[in-house]
């Protein structure tokens, strides 16, 4: 029973990270929609999603303290609370420049500061260190179950609105924000933290000497198997980023349609992490987690080599698409449990909301900054073929990246597998 409420918390806490990212990356689904409802120009829409980034990426560090010093539970709802808010005020300022940039960069702040390194740690702390890695995997197919959901049901509602398509974008904005309250109501009521072995052996201590101290927590800065961490995240979030591009190699140099392409993608993004990241959690916890990092990186880079190796022609598009599937649901079962990795390395519970943020600096915001403008100029300044093989040898690179860090830090694990005492986690 307790690890069937634990599961429930972790759905929770899955469902309100996928409404999270809705109205930030709108434009995703409903370009065009916003364009004729808010008169916005390609570059002005363009940069609300850069005020969002910006707030994120500068809100990731404190994240982690503040992950490590509150409870993860109050920050998520905290967060949801602040989201929703800032989300009506993007609604009644809908057609403003200027407020929906305020409201963007708001929104980075309630996404990141007290919910990103919180959501993760709310993770780890819903079940037992045996069952890191299934949580973590549950968490990303339950993540992916809850973006398929909303974004549906999104396009359902602005399908059914025929007023105009500011009255359709707005039905769409409503839609988003019902589903950041309910998903916040369902972490207040359904989330609830296990306790974990620090807490085991503290129980009788007073709450404040339950958590680590600020300058424990940034001591996790000196640890050079974090940063080794956070290398390995850029190999599988870094991989994950960039293959958004073969969507349009599908398209471009394989010539198959533009909706076929597309549906090609949501079946890869979706699809692929409904089964691939909850498989990999079970499978982690069993013959360790780093050891399945390791794995996974090697088949990604066996299956991206065969990938590169196929001719750039229709006529290999079968195989091209079960090679493509095959790497999406390798990098999707790493991702997934990607982050349940911390015990073995050393870096305690106490003081993993802050490893968790400089990891994500390095791993997640970096790509997401960096990558796009390079493919993007690789592209423009080569003609597709060519610009493709330079991209995939990034990717290939990128998974090579990854596994010598995993081979490291699971080299340097087995030869100190102890793990440390929670008052010296982050030494």
């Amino acid at each position: 029973m307790k690890k069937w409420k634990g599961i429930v918390g972790v759905l929770a806490c899955a469902f309100l990270y996928s409404s999270m990212y809705l109205l930030p990356y709108i434009k995703y689904i409903f370009y065009d929609a916003i364009v004729a409802a808010t008169g916005f120009t390609n570059t002005q829409i363009g940069i609300t999603l850069s005020a969002y980034i910006v707030a994120a990426i500068i809100s990731t560090v404190p994240s982690g303290w503040i992950a490590d010093r509150f409870p993860p539970k109050k920050m998520l709802v905290l967060s949801g609370v602040a989201h929703a808010i800032f989300s009506v005020m993007a609604l009644l300022f809908i057609r403003s420049y200027t407020m929906t940039l305020v409201c963007f960069f708001l929104m980075g702040l309630s996404s990141t500061l007290a919910f990103w390194s919180p959501v993760f740690k709310a993770v780890s702390m819903a079940g037992s260190k045996e069952d890191q890695g299934k949580f973590y995997g549950l968490f990303e197919g339950f993540n992916g179950i809850g973006s398929m959901l909303f974004n549906f049901g999104a396009l359902w509602v602005f399908a059914r609105v025929t007023s105009g398509s500011v009255d359709a974008l707005k039905a769409v904005y409503i839609f988003y924000i019902a589903a950041s309250v309910v998903s916040t109501l369902l972490v207040a009521f359904l989330y609830h933290a296990q306790l974990d072995a620090v807490e085991t052996e503290n129980k009788e201590k007073p709450e404040h000497e339950k958590r680590a101290s600020t300058k424990e927590i940034f001591r996790v800065f000196k640890m050079p198997k974090v940063w080794m961490f956070s290398l390995m995240v850029f190999g599988v979030y870094g991989f994950y980023c960039g293959s958004s591009y073969l969507t349009p190699y599908f398209s471009t140099v394989l010539g198959v349609s533009v909706a076929f392409s597309g549906g090609l993608a949501t079946l890869k993004n979706y699809g692929t992490r409904l089964v691939g990241a909850p498989i990999a959690g079970a499978i982690c916890d069993k013959i360790g987690r780093l050891k399945f990092m390791v794995i996974g990186f090697v088949v990604a880079i066996v299956l991206m080599i065969a990938f590169m190796m196929m001719p750039a022609s229709n006529s290999a598009l079968v195989p091209i698409m079960i090679l493509m599937f095959a790497l999406a649901l390798v990098d999707v079962a790493m991702k997934g449990v990607q982050f349940s990795v911390f015990d073995e390395i050393g870096v305690d519970q106490s003081v993993n909301g802050m490893a968790i943020s400089i990891a994500s600096l390095i791993g997640f915001n970096l790509p997401d900054v960096a990558l796009h403008p390079i493919f993007g100029a690789i592209l423009d300044a080569n003609e597709p073929v060519a610009a493709y093989k330079i991209i995939f040898a990034c990717l290939l690179g990128m998974l090579v990246l990854g596994f010598v860090m995993s081979l490291i830090l699971a080299l340097m694990q087995k030869k100190s597998p102890k793990q440390p005492e929670p008052a010296k986690a982050a030494e």
